[in-house]
């Protein structure tokens, strides 16, 4: 039996087979040879298409959320300024004056720090803080101007002081409608830190009233808590709407927080819906067993 050199296979080093009379090793060597090297070519292919399709997938993936969120964060600078200029809109219908209020309190310190740039020190130090400073007296401005026709559109309404109490900032714990007649007067109950603040808003004799049977109903249960009425209107001794949010903000803090959750927690009892009762005449002649005879 004689050795002989085959042709090197699929990884690159030789193969020695060994030859009989009719090479039928060799041959069957060569072709697991080849069988094994067209197995791992198609192998490769298939990790190859794999590959790419998972890089195809990776590539189709991230554009589309990068896109997401750019298109996101556009849409919420697009809703702000919508919303802005919608406010603008409602409001100039109303005070036509707003515009022109605004660029005032723009252009008052512009012009201020131009003249100190000019008088007393480099006007390229002055102008950068006085552009600032002029923006946000006319956002303020322009604030006030929206606060003051809103306000405006709801004076005379009923709720409307509801309305101002629920977008205060702080601990302002509102039960609206706590005391209502057929005239559409109405009493509103705030719970803070101040103590127990009863709102009335109406015309006439009605809120007035209402405050006093509210007063008398919860005067128990408040103890030594401050009590506190006021009646919004433009009559005397009333207070207008626009006023109020300033009026309560002035009130002083006399509880604590938890002194407010104990109170409240009183009054959210008392003021419970009573237990629905069938309306009609008691039957008489229910017997022990509790059917009617």
């Amino acid at each position: 039996m004689a050795l002989r050199r085959k042709p090197s296979g699929a990884g690159g080093e030789p193969v020695l087979a060994a030859a009989g009379k009719d090479g039928t090793s060799g041959g069957g060597a060569s072709r697991r040879s080849g069988q094994s090297g067209g197995t791992g070519k198609g192998a490769a292919r298939a990790a190859g298409a794999g590959g790419g399709s998972r890089g195809a997938d990776r590539g189709e993936k991230s554009p589309d959320a990068g896109g997401g969120k750019k298109k996101g964060a556009g849409g919420g600078g697009t809703s702000k300024l919508a919303q802005i200029r919608l406010v603008y809109k409602i409001t100039r219908e109303r005070d036509p004056s707003v515009l022109w209020w605004t660029l005032l309190g723009l252009a008052v310190p512009v012009v201020v720090g131009v003249l100190l740039g000019v008088f007393v020190g480099p006007i390229y130090l002055w102008l950068p803080i006085a552009i600032l400073l002029g923006v946000v007296v006319a956002l303020n401005v322009f604030s006030r101007r929206v606060q003051r026709t809103a306000y405006a559109e709801m004076e005379g309404k009923p709720g409307a002081a509801a309305g101002v109490v629920e977008r205060m900032r702080g601990d302002w714990r509102l039960t609206p409608a706590v005391g209502v007649n057929r005239h559409q007067d109405v009493v509103h109950r705030v719970v803070c830190r101040a103590g127990v603040v009863l709102i009335a808003e109406g015309r006439g004799r009605g809120p007035r009233e209402l405050l006093v049977a509210e007063k008398r109903r919860i005067r128990k249960i408040v103890g030594e808590a401050p009590l506190t009425d006021y009646i919004v209107g433009t009559g005397e001794g009333e207070i207008p709407l626009p006023k109020l949010q300033s009026t309560l903000m002035r009130m002083r803090r006399e509880l604590r927080k938890r002194d407010v959750d104990a109170l409240e927690r009183r009054l959210r009892a008392v003021s419970a819906p009573a237990l629905p009762i069938p309306k009609g005449p008691i039957p008489r002649n229910i017997s022990r067993g509790g059917r009617p005879r």
